[in-house]
């Protein structure tokens, strides 16, 4: 029994505040319901990997907190020449990658060049798969250089809208050149950044683990160590969120709101969602190659009653390509009412008997922009089934979904969905549906010469009445050519533990501004 008096005074003091007042060290948790695919911020696309890449990495711009509103980040302020053409970021001073590395415009057109520069011998694309944003933020860049230290100027070819928004995404986070250099296809399994959190562990399907970095430029996070952990089951990580081994439920499953909001220890924070959810349709693959196909199965399918039924209010019908949150939104474009025998008459039109069989390929998992996960395949599936198409679901983790989908061979319909990263229209449509996308954001093969056309205009016109202008018809030319079946936008759902403090969402669902968040003692 002494023995066992002294390990548990022991495991007290562990937990009890240091002797002269320090406090213990304290560790927050985050659930994810995935694995990330890894953390090099320019060759990763996906929002589980961005959780956990939003707090190790900074970007040039950032976005003021709770917002997509442009604020400076490693770039403390900037000028664009009135031609828009000429764009000067003054750098801050100080700061430190965390392998000692400096940053400064030197070390920063390092970076640069790994992702642009062919000649570069750390180039990105000879390291493997790229899946980021580097040929849409940087699709109007003409050059780049250090003006000085503190300097780096930008060359435009033509004016870019988004370009400081851009910036500011996760997907385009500053990495350490010499870390690159150093671990080569590696590197995404060992990322390091400038930003408040260091990278050290990643145990695979299990956890991603963090240290606070002491010398952040911002101060030091409020707590000392952060871990991503993956809870692929709703209830698994709802228990552990009451237990306390949680502290914040990053991926939400509609399944366990009810009970969130019944737990007085818990908190459920909600935000409109630059979010869209659907079924993506092979717009290359006969029959679905056929608009009048595409357009039927958006008839046929009651989003009213799939939001009502598995999203317990936290939906709204798509009318658009755009959610209503986003601006440029247009609330007069016409969607696609429930209605079987359109659909019927336009399958029929087309030549497609009934019996058509088609793989619907699910994610196993619940997804910001999709709470219900694959219960939204069966609900689909059963509408399919009305109309004559027999849907055989079949799921993937979201690692593998991805690389199927993304592949470029995928035949068969598929769950497809989008979080906004920047607060821009172009991040929607132009990201979803512009043929230069293709297969990494345009999955669906979606190929409309003349909206490519409009939206490459669009994202490089600066007077914000002619983009809502040219927005207006790229969403009612998309709708019409129906390369989705346009199901939902979804609310950003997370659930807090009570203790957490100073925690605040983001509309691109990404964990910014994690250094300001506290546990209350």
């Amino acid at each position: 029994m002494r023995h066992r008096f002294i390990l548990a005074c022991a495991a007290c003091l562990a937990l009890a505040p240091a002797i002269g007042g320090a406090r213990a060290d304290t560790t927050l948790v985050i659930s994810m319901a995935a694995d990330p695919t890894g953390l090099d911020p320019e060759a990763v696309e996906n929002n589980t990997s961005g959780f956990v890449m939003a707090t190790i990495y900074d970007t040039l711009t950032s976005y003021k907190p709770g917002t997509v509103e442009v604020a400076p980040g490693l770039a403390q302020s900037w000028d664009i020449a009135p031609d828009g053409l000429t764009y000067t970021f003054h750098l801050r001073k100080g700061v430190k990658f965390h392998d000692g590395t400096p940053f400064n415009a030197a070390t920063y057109i390092q970076t640069l060049d790994r992702q642009l520069n062919k000649n570069d011998p750390n180039y990105i694309y000879n390291t493997g798969p790229v899946e980021s944003y580097i040929d849409f933020t940087f699709e109007s860049l003409a050059s780049y250089r250090a003006v000085d230290d503190d300097t780096v100027e930008f060359k435009m070819k033509q004016p870019s809208a988004a370009l400081l928004a851009s910036l500011a995404m996760v997907w385009n986070g500053v990495v350490s050149y010499p870390a690159a250099a150093k671990y080569g296809k590696e590197y995404r399994n060992h990322p390091v950044g400038t930003g408040p959190f260091i990278f050290r562990e990643w145990r695979q399907r299990d956890q991603v683990a963090l240290d606070a970095n002491p010398d952040y430029w911002k101060g030091k996070p409020k707590v000392d160590h952060l871990v991503f952990k993956e809870y692929p089951d709703a209830q698994a990580a709802l228990l552990a969120l009451r237990r306390g081994e949680v502290q914040i439920m990053g991926d939400v499953a509609t399944s366990v709101i009810s009970s969130i909001r019944s737990d007085t220890n818990l908190t459920l924070l909600t935000q409109p969602g630059l979010t869209v959810s659907g079924l993506g349709l092979p717009n290359e693959v006969p029959p679905f190659n056929d608009k009048r196909v595409r357009q039927a199965l958006n008839y046929a399918v009651d989003k009213d009653a799939i939001n009502k039924a598995l999203y317990q209010g936290m939906a709204a019908t798509l009318i658009s390509p755009l959610p209503e949150s986003q601006w440029g939104y247009d609330k007069d474009t016409k969607g696609y009412p429930y209605d079987v025998a359109m659909a019927q008459k336009l399958l029929n039109e087309a030549g497609v008997k009934p019996g058509l069989k088609v793989e619907l390929l699910a994610y196993s998992t619940p997804r910001g922009y999709n709470p219900a996960g694959p219960d939204l395949a069966v609900a689909l599936q059963a509408y399919l089934r009305k109309v004559g198409i027999e849907a055989d679901v079949r799921k993937l983790d979201m690692g593998a979904f991805l690389a199927t989908v993304r592949s470029g061979k995928y035949p068969g319909m598929f769950l497809t969905g989008w979080s906004g990263d920047n607060g821009d229209p172009d991040n929607f449509v132009g990201a979803l549906f512009n043929s230069k996308g293709m297969p990494i954001s345009d999955t669906v093969h979606y190929k409309n010469p003349e909206v490519d056309k409009m939206m490459d205009e669009a994202a490089a016109v600066s007077d914000p009445a002619r983009r809502l202008a040219i927005y207006k018809i790229i969403q009612q030319k998309i709708m019409d050519d129906a390369p989705w079946v346009f199901v939902n936008s979804t609310l950003q759902v997370r659930a807090i533990r009570n203790e957490v403090k100073g925690f605040q969402l983001n509309p691109t669902q990404m964990f910014f501004d994690m250094e300001q968040v506290s546990l209350q003692q």
